[in-house]
């Protein structure tokens, strides 16, 4: 995620592939200050190795050169997002819209990503 854990302002999401990989699908748009609000209260910071890296480029989000520090939360939380279908080298082309927390769901419970969006 972008921002910080207290106050985030965009979500990085991810799937598991069948390799048990996870993997960046796309992003959202800025978070109102409410959808922020709702999503804090219900994360933690990764207490266990984290896959993805401290620093995400979002050259396709924000120009050539732009690094954003990548905020690493526990992967136990379910987001329903909204996302246009065209993607891009395995990742949804256009920034998805965060809809809401779906506490009754875990991150097993979620479709495996198909092996040819995965690849890129």
């Amino acid at each position: 995620m972008l921002g910080s854990i207290t106050r985030p302002e965009v979500v990085i999401a991810g799937l598991y592939t069948a390799d048990s990989e996870l993997t960046v699908v796309g992003r959202t748009v800025a978070l109102r200050p409410e959808q922020s609000a709702q999503l804090a209260a219900v994360l933690t910071p990764a207490r266990r190795r984290h896959p993805w890296p401290d620093e995400i480029s979002s050259y396709r989000w924000g120009g050539p050169d732009s690094k954003k520090p990548l905020i690493k939360v526990d992967r136990t939380v379910v987001v329903e997002v909204t996302a246009d279908a065209a993607t891009q080298a395995g990742q949804a082309r256009h920034g998805m819209r965060y809809v809401r927390l779906r506490p009754d769901l875990r991150p097993e419970d979620l479709p495996v990503l198909a092996a040819e969006l995965g690849a890129g």
